[in-house]
């Protein structure tokens, strides 16, 4: 039984049912959103012998024993969270120092917009609940308090025969109230499928002494309600009442939340699928641009090696090969980290750096590329080291694309500044030019991917047009910023790079970096190696480079003929270094691998020890490179592949391995 109208907002009765909400016989309280009572009825006195003002709130669960009250909370922190109706037995100690099972339930109030605001409820003694919700015929109050509340109640006998309906009940079933008494639904005309389940209820609730519940609904044609039913009997089986809820608009609600739950669902999925497939297609296309061009360098290393290099048009075409294979390699890449960085999936490894190093690589690798075009390269870096939290590759990677740009757009016997600096809690690293500078109306999109305008393609003359997108993002996943000036077109511009700086005492997770030297391209004269590659042209070229270098060779089109050459080979012919591609036909890398060291598992008196593995790759996702190291390789590289590093690492692995086969 509730005290005010389920329409209206939960808090204390309107002064039209305050009064019978005062006399009721029962319990009815009203709560805020989150549960906390914030009206009950002198009936809660009566029976608890606890104030009412002392119940508001949490207070009334002083009341309940004190190891029920996290349950009964958390039943009240669930309709909250939910807005749905909840009910909870729970013990409850009266006013005679006696302790009772009680039935509190509770139904949500909605305003006119049908935002939830809160409940209405009762607490009944659950053996009298039944009793205690049928006024007597000597109760004119209760009999009104009834005919007003907005909810149906009616009372059945033990033959399943109405005892008493209110107003509600009459208006939901079409049917005078009194003309219930002494009549069966099935007899009243009640649809048949309704009347089954009251009755059926009412029948288990009587047999069995607990609380019953059901749901049902009214189909009209051009609109559909929902009931929820809620079936207590009294104390000696001899009667039951059952209230009837409309919860239409609480079921309305959690339709349109379901169904926008299942769109955003259903555009999530849609979503990740569109982004699965963009980065397959753009592994693809990595793959198959990666392919020929490493054919192509490695070509060009057969070229070398046998034409005269000091010809100046030989020498001229060669560099023009090599700057064309570079150039392409990098827009694979810049292409490939854009997108990731874009789509939150570019994963950094973070340090503390120390700045002016990575800057200093940056300007020596920009340095050849000034000299070409004669511009000149000024560094201003601080005496004392700025230390900052991220990925000192990116970094390097970000002034790297400043610098090319700034030395792209700047006029022979230009200059190109860099300079690093700390100011207010940030580094700052500024790259700057003398040259095109850009346009006012072009700033607000520097930074955006893809952008074609006129005047910016002034600024543009080759590229995707993703570099400061890529510079942008990669500042942004190390916690800074980008910004860029310039006085308009003629007047340079300044790219500035913001990092926080890391915090005194804070560890540096990134120990001291031994210098790398730089990996010779040294012969392979006694080194036996395996080349499993599926691309005919890729596998002749890098075959031939090879053997150039001194290498035994033993070039293979696939796994199985690979494995078909181990298991004929004789002890004193087995390779020291297996190298092969991860995209074969039939079985690929990782299964070939795999097959491989079964057969050397089996046959250890042939194969001493694993025989270390060189993955050659075009596809650059990271999670390539997690599967091929995870497959047993011991080394993971990218095509198109830089010649001499190849034959360096053959070298260091054949030397580290220890493999000195006859």
């Amino acid at each position: 039984m509730v005290a005010r109208r389920a329409s209206q907002a939960a808090g204390p009765p309107d002064s039209s049912y305050l009064r019978l909400a005062e006399h009721a016989p029962g319990v009815l309280w009203s709560a805020s959103a989150t549960g906390e009572w914030l009206y009950v009825n002198p009936a809660w006195t009566r029976l608890t012998g606890q104030p009412a003002e002392a119940a508001l709130g949490w207070g009334w669960l002083a009341c309940v024993p004190a190891d029920q009250r996290d349950r009964v909370r958390a039943a009240v922190a669930k309709g909250a969270a939910d807005a749905a109706p909840f009910e909870v037995v729970h013990g409850l100690a009266t006013a005679d120092g006696r302790q009772v099972d009680a039935h509190t339930q509770a139904h949500p109030s909605l305003e006119s917009n049908q935002q939830f605001v809160g409940f209405s409820g009762t607490c009944l003694p659950l053996r009298e609940s039944a009793a205690a919700s049928l006024p007597a015929d000597d109760e004119p109050d209760g009999r009104q308090l009834l005919d007003l509340l907005p909810h149906a109640f009616v009372a059945y006998d033990t033959s399943l025969r109405y005892l008493y309906a209110n107003r509600a009940a009459g208006e939901l079933f079409g049917i005078e109230p009194a003309v219930f008494a002494g009549k069966t639904a099935r007899e009243l005309g009640v649809a048949p499928y309704i009347a089954a389940a009251y009755e059926q209820a009412v029948a288990d609730a009587l047999a069995t002494g607990a609380p019953q519940t059901f749901d049902y609904r009214i189909d009209t044609g051009s609109s559909t309600r929902h009931f929820r039913v809620r079936v207590v009997a009294d104390g000696d089986g001899r009667r039951a009442v059952a209230s009837t809820l409309d919860v239409s608009a609480w079921v309305r609600v959690q339709v349109e939340q379901d169904t926008l739950l299942l769109r955003e669902q259903a555009a999530r999925t849609q979503a990740e699928t569109a982004i699965g497939i963009r980065d397959q297609f753009l592994s693809m296309v990595s793959h198959e641009l990666r392919s020929p061009l490493n054919g192509i360098q490695s070509w060009a290393h057969v070229l070398e090696s046998r034409v005269d290099a000091d010809v100046p048009t030989i020498a001229r075409a060669l560099a023009g090969i090599r700057t064309g294979v570079q150039q392409q390699v990098r827009l694979i890449d810049e292409l490939l980290d854009a997108t990731h960085a874009m789509t939150g999936r570019l994963q950094l490894s973070m340090a503390m750096e120390v700045l002016a190093p990575i800057v200093d690589r940056a300007i020596a690798r920009a340095a050849p590329r000034a000299a070409e075009r004669n511009v000149s390269l000024r560094a201003e870096l601080p005496p004392g080291d700025i230390r900052v939290w991220g990925s000192a590759e990116r970094i390097e990677q970000m002034v790297g694309h400043l610098l090319g740009n700034a030395i792209k757009f700047s006029q022979p016997d230009g200059q190109v500044s860099v300079r690093v600096e700390a100011t207010q809690g940030e580094a700052r690293i500024a790259v700057g030019d003398t040259g095109k500078g850009i346009a006012a109306d072009v700033m607000p999109y520097l930074f955006d991917p893809f952008r074609q305008l006129d005047a910016f393609r002034a600024r543009r003359p080759d590229g995707l047009g993703l570099g400061l997108t890529l510079v942008r993002h990669l500042a942004e996943l190390q916690g800074g910023r980008v910004a860029a000036q310039s006085g308009g077109e003629g007047q340079g511009a300044v790219f500035s790079i913001y990092l926080p700086l890391a915090r005194e005492g804070e560890a540096s997770t990134a120990a001291a970096r031994p210098a790398v030297a730089a990996v010779p391209a040294g012969t392979l004269n006694d080194v036996r190696i395996l080349l499993v590659e599926g691309h005919a042209e890729a596998r002749g070229a890098l075959a031939d480079s090879l053997q150039l270098a001194g290498g035994a060779v033993v070039a293979c089109e696939s796994g199985a003929s690979a494995l078909e050459h181990l298991r004929r080979m004789e002890s004193g012919e087995l390779p020291h270094v297996i190298v092969s591609d991860m995209t074969l036909p039939g079985m690929d890398g990782s299964d070939t691998l795999a097959r491989i060291r079964e057969l050397e598992r089996g046959a250890p008196d042939r194969f001493p020890s694993p025989t270390p593995a060189v993955a050659l790759t075009s596809a650059s996702r990271c999670e390539d490179r997690i599967g091929a190291l995870a497959a047993g390789f011991q080394v993971y590289l990218a095509k198109p592949v830089e010649f001499p590093q190849l034959v360096g690492l053959i070298q260091n692995l054949a030397r580290i391995a220890s493999l000195e086969r006859p």
